[in-house]
């Protein structure tokens, strides 16, 4: 295996004799991510027995111990923290080349599996209510959507492409390529059936972002606008907060397709917007010539107008 990694550093180019050494090192891969067994279970979906077993045999074949076995967790050795850096770029090798692998057996059949992620509120009153259209057009693809405001490792495959409010860092702009996809205005919005004037808003309580996300523009606006007032209810989905405010919860921070859209719903300035946040369209650049991620890129871009 140690030969695969010099190959590796001075050619660039993987070969594995035996599929078992990428297993093992996935094994690896996943207990130092995660920090113990149980989280490697669940991201490889075996039992934390299994994973216990391919790491003392792992560490048994190398004649290396790489973790300390703690009751708290698993903690890399100087021997697993150097093997950690050596199979971090077998890793992208190998998943380069099942992204490769996967699109050129669907080249011109237009089929397969499209993972999408998304922030929640995107999912569900951009993505999902038009995906009759994709499924019309692309009937052989099947869509899965991952919700949330976490940023997924395209290079790990947690995803095929995705929708996000952050454009690539300079850090990833080497591994991906984003598109810009719209600019969402957003606005303050009241519960339509609190009979209140335009300058009793104030009064209200108010639905919020966790305190994780309070650096958000959507969440410092709202902690000027009520600067003595904790939130009533606070989530990092947008969505239940939408859901919140038209139950009558209180004031929130909506994006304006979706809250001038909805009769439950009354801007409290209506002439003024609290910010305005640009979408991007973002996925690895080996799949530049990927079919099935054309096929959503192309859905999205007309989605948003693009």
């Amino acid at each position: 295996m140690f030969s695969e990694f010099r190959k590796l550093q001075q050619n660039s180019i993987v070969y594995f004799s035996n599929m078992d050494d990428w297993n093992d090192l996935r094994y690896f891969l996943a207990v130092a991510r995660g920090g113990g067994l149980t989280h490697a279970a669940s991201v490889l979906g075996v039992s934390p027995a299994t994973v216990s077993r391919r790491i003392d045999a792992f560490e048994e074949t190398l004649g290396l111990k790489l973790f300390i076995r703690r009751q708290t967790g698993y903690v890399l050795t100087t021997d697993g923290e150097h093997m950690h850096e050596r199979a971090l770029p077998v890793e992208q090798a190998m998943l380069t080349f099942g992204r490769q692998t996967q699109d050129a057996a669907n080249v011109g059949r237009w089929s397969g599996h499209i993972r999408v992620a998304c922030p929640e509120l995107v999912a569900a009153h951009w993505i999902t209510p038009r995906l009759s259209e994709f499924f019309m057009k692309y009937p052989r693809l099947r869509v899965e959507l991952i919700v949330g405001l976490e940023q997924v490792n395209l290079s790990r495959r947690d995803a095929d492409i995705a929708v996000r409010f952050v454009r690539p860092s300079k850090d990833e702009e080497g591994d991906y390529i984003g598109q810009a996809l719209a600019d969402l205005p957003f606005a303050a919005y009241r519960p339509a059936l609190h009979a209140l004037s335009e300058a009793d808003w104030h009064a209200l309580p108010h639905i919020s972002w966790n305190e994780r996300w309070s650096h958000l523009p959507m969440a410092k606006w709202l902690a000027t606008a009520f600067p003595k007032q904790a939130p009533v209810f606070a989530s990092n989905s947008l969505n239940l907060q939408y859901i919140g405010a038209c139950a009558g919860l209180g004031v929130v921070v909506l994006p304006t397709s979706v809250g001038d859209d909805d009769s439950r719903l009354v801007r409290v300035e209506p002439d003024r917007l609290v910010t305005s946040r640009p979408l991007w369209l973002v996925f690895h650049r080996d799949l530049r010539s990927s079919e099935r991620v054309l096929a959503m890129r192309n859905f999205l871009m007309s989605i948003f107008g693009n």
